[in-house]
């Protein structure tokens, strides 16, 4: 059978008090909808359907996936309903998923998918609360299958079992189903939890799926969006910890859900690692360091107060120290930045090293440009190197020198004015 899922995304942003898309809003550096399509994409699904509030905010996903829009927002059975123009006369699963519900995972949705496969009509992901909480709760009949779903204010008697919002069903019994949900008298909503009971009258079968609640932890503000943020990256210091890393402060460093790290890296406490950075065996990254897009390559020690930033690769026993800042490098094995140093756009060949204070310039105001180091190069401290511009092997550049022309391999280049002394001309008082 044909897979289809539709993804609703076209609630408000209202409770994050954000212009941003609710969808867009990051956990672990990745978009709360992007869980949900990476979770989606593992369980060969046909196509995949977004239903947005607009068409503008969600343009990248249109490559790749239909979109749909819904206009008003007037409720999930709604939302659905905006969907089924799209799936037309098809034959098969619909899985309904929610943007702002990022953590489902592969196995649930494959138990959803293989109920439908199993001549059920419906499944419905469940699980069982006994704090008191705001889910829909499940209200089953004497044979113990679902009834209906009502909102928990409605309910008199206590009820445990919950709605975990994430469904699949039969493509025909969903257009049924839809088609004949009608507004909530109070709301003037369309509640696609309003099709389990029209379900249960017309005697499809549902069957319920047992999840575990952290997967459908529904974000609708900053403070649930901080709280799935603490969860994931709890998940992956627990997993680096357990691949061999050692995290010396684990609550204070941050990762990104792609960060690759292999065995005996050492992190400091207050390290951040962002999206798209690979660091190698036996490096030691020191505190309060930022790496983003960049790869580290083994027996390297980074920090700390270091930023080293995108596209940026650094050679295996290569050390940058405090307070430096690299961009777009590719540094070679054996290379020294220990202090106070910028270098962006610029490559530099093995067992250089660059001297506290150097900076290369690699910005005219129109282009950047870009900056050349060769093998075994000293530049002096506090240098000035002004790009585009190269520096040969065995190279020296003098402290305090501003390069502006191409220095040759195995030469000196001292570029600053002449010391003067005046006799006698200190401005302090001869005691």
């Amino acid at each position: 059978m044909k897979i289809y899922s539709i993804i609703l995304s076209a609630g408000k942003s209202s409770r994050m008090k954000s212009e941003i898309p609710k969808p867009f809003h990051e956990i672990a550096g990745k978009k709360m909808i992007d869980w949900v399509i990476t979770a989606n994409s593992s369980v060969d699904i046909k196509k995949l359907i977004i239903v947005t509030p607009n068409q503008n905010d969600f343009l990248e996903y249109s490559k790749t996936n239909d979109l749909v829009i819904q206009k008003v927002p007037k409720g999930t059975g709604d939302a659905v309903k905006c969907a089924i123009s799209v799936l037309k006369n098809f034959k098969g699963i619909v899985l309904i998923c929610y943007a702002d519900t990022p953590f489902i995972s592969k196995s649930t949705l494959q138990k959803l998918i293989k109920s439908i496969k199993n001549n059920n009509d419906i499944a419905i992901t469940s699980f069982i609360k006994t704090q008191e909480n705001s889910y829909g709760k499940i209200v089953l009949n004497k044979e113990k299958k679902p009834l209906k779903i009502l909102e928990d204010k409605k309910l008199n008697n206590k009820i445990n079992l919950c709605n975990g919002g994430i469904m699949a069903f039969n493509a025909s019994k969903l257009f049924t189903l839809i088609s004949k949900i009608k507004p909530n008298k109070e709301s003037g909503e369309y509640y696609l939890t309003d099709s389990i009971e029209i379900a249960s009258t017309l005697g499809m079968k549902i069957e319920l799926i047992k999840i575990k609640e952290s997967e459908v932890l529904g974000i609708n503000d900053r403070k649930q969006l901080a709280f799935a943020e603490s969860m994931v990256q709890s998940k992956i210091r627990e997993q680096l910890l357990k691949n061999g890393v050692t995290l010396l402060a684990p609550e204070t460093s941050f990762f990104s859900y792609d960060s690759i790290i292999k065995k005996d890296v050492i992190i400091h406490p207050n390290v951040i690692i962002g999206k798209n950075v690979k660091i190698e065996k036996n490096c030691e990254i020191l505190s309060f360091s930022h790496l983003e897009n960049c790869t580290v390559f083994k027996d390297t020690k980074i920090g700390p107060f270091a930023r080293i930033r995108a596209g940026s690769k650094i050679g295996k026993n290569s050390k940058i120290g405090n307070f430096v800042e690299l961009k777009n490098v590719d540094i070679k094995p054996k290379v020294k930045i220990n202090h106070l140093a910028y270098v962006g756009d610029t490559d530099v060949g093995s067992d250089s090293n660059i001297g506290a204070g150097t900076i290369t310039c690699n910005y005219d105001g129109f282009r950047k440009n870009k900056t050349t180091i060769g093998y075994n190069t000293f530049v002096g401290s506090n240098s000035t190197l002004i790009a585009p511009i190269k520096i040969g092997d065995n190279a020296t550049i003098a402290a305090g020198s501003v390069i502006t022309e191409d220095v040759p391999k195995n030469a000196l280049s001292i570029a600053r004015k002449k010391q003067e002394n005046k006799e006698n001309r200190s401005l302090k008082k001869i005691k």
